[in-house]
């Protein structure tokens, strides 16, 4: 079993350390506010930002973490390496953007490690406040059918938050879940909180971030062996199932938004989480079912229930799509025309015809170990990927929750890398990389 986590102990924060902490919590907060600071200007802000929390993290005159140390300098190397590869293919202009978020990643990393222990704890209530109000953003857009918090995709109403894209609101809310229920001390308002979470990313309806939540949470019960602590959370799945219920009406396009029905379904699933800490698992199961059943017999939900049931099983219960896959062709022939250096970042080649005949013209593969590779080639994909094995490395020989947390974060991060471009949201690469530097460095490990 893992032991208690060591904090990170020392005097009181001073202004340098706060300045850290303001900086990254302010990143992360208008990043995801703003679109994920997807837009130039918006990224700007964002490294702007991450820049004055690294500055202010070296005038603490701390050490550094061999890991992260390590993660920084890869990152830093990778940045070098997108500029030539830019220049090799005479376009040095179109490497910046990709340079810019590696040495973006390379400062927060810097930034977050060996936070004091109150500096620590403001920050990540800072990340988890924010990931709360996506998450209740992704609620009201499908249930008023508010765009952009919502938008059609597939015959359904998919919920994309402030960040607007349904799939890295996926990805930001399982690094929260995990944050929620390994770092924060149990009880109801925790509960709460991952209910919150979890219904918020069950709205986008992500599957890629299912698969990522599902292997971050493998994860973290694998090395976190705490039987007593995972029963605790045991009323969120049957109350957020309650509450997605009564969704269901609002999701077919085409229809109106039902928020009465969705109302109704929040309600009762709050109920099911406050009664049950004093409920069993078969009783807990009961209720769901009983409301469940209440929800379905109202007037506005029989028919449509049926109906997004069915667009929830053709679209969204499968594991394949011919669109990805001819990304992923198109992706790989370029890949294999220049191995070594690639083709230059932000210079992939996605003007082709797709499998019924169409000229397509695409911006992401939509697997970034693939775009990576085909863009910097196998060198830069190696130094991408080291700076998150050094963390990784950093985590394991910690057996304390924070580095399990750290752990999963980067497990279900990977996983979903595969199947979304989730590293060219600055949001997300930055919020990874301040929460597993920040839960697994302290000042007694440096270089």
């Amino acid at each position: 079993m893992i032991a208690p986590a060591l904090p990170v102990t020392g005097s009181r924060p001073g202004v340098a350390d706060r300045v850290v902490v303001l900086g990254l919590g302010a990143a992360v907060a208008y990043a995801a506010l703003a679109q994920g600071g997807f837009y130039g200007r918006q990224a700007v802000t964002v490294l702007v930002l991450v820049a004055v929390a690294a500055v202010a993290r070296v005038l603490t005159r701390r050490p550094v973490g061999r890991a992260v140390a390590i993660a920084a300098a890869c990152w830093v190397l990778f940045a070098g390496w997108a500029l030539v590869s830019g220049l090799i293919h005479a376009d040095v202009g179109a490497a910046v953007p990709t340079a810019a978020v590696a040495c973006g990643l390379a400062a927060s990393a810097l930034a977050a490690s060996g936070l004091l222990a109150e500096s620590r704890r403001i920050l990540l209530s800072v990340v988890l406040a924010v990931a709360a109000v996506v998450a209740l953003s992704c609620w009201v857009g499908v249930a008023l059918h508010l765009e952009p918090l919502a938008l059609p995709s597939s015959g359904l109403w998919r919920a994309s938050s402030t960040i607007t894209y349904a799939n890295v609101t996926a990805a930001f809310l399982v690094v929260a879940l995990v944050l929620a229920v390994t770092v924060v001390p149990p009880g109801l308002l925790t509960n709460g909180l991952a209910a919150v979470l979890l219904l918020g990313l069950a709205t986008t309806m992500s599957r890629a971030g299912a698969l990522g939540l599902v292997v971050a949470a493998v994860v973290c019960a694998f090395l976190v062996r705490d039987v007593a602590r995972w029963r605790r959370f045991m009323p969120v799945l049957p109350a957020v199932a309650v509450a997605f219920v009564g969704l269901l009406p609002s999701l077919p396009v085409g229809g109106a938004a039902q928020p009465l029905p969705a109302l109704a379904g929040l309600v009762v699933g709050a109920a099911v989480l406050v009664v049950g800490g004093r409920l069993r698992l078969r009783h807990l199961a009961l209720v769901a079912v009983l409301a469940v059943a209440l929800l379905l017999v109202l007037p506005t939900g029989r028919g449509l229930v049926g109906h997004a049931a069915a667009g929830i099983a053709t679209t969204r219960l499968t594991a394949t799509s011919d669109e990805r896959a001819d990304l992923t062709r198109v992706t790989a022939a370029q890949f294999w025309s220049s191995p070594l250096t690639g083709v230059g970042p932000g210079l992939l080649n996605l003007h082709y015809v797709d499998h019924t005949g169409a000229p397509v013209h695409a911006q992401y593969t939509h697997d970034e170990f693939l775009q990576t590779a085909t863009e910097t080639g196998v060198v830069g994909l190696a130094l991408a990927l080291a700076g998150a094995v050094a963390l990784a490395a950093g985590a394991v020989r910690r057996r304390t929750p924070e580095a399990a947390a750290a752990l999963a974060i980067l497990a279900g991060f990977a996983v979903h890398s595969a199947f979304d471009f989730l590293w060219h949201v600055p949001v997300l690469p930055l919020l990874m990389t301040l929460a597993v530097a920040s839960l697994t460095t302290d000042r007694q490990e440096h270089v």
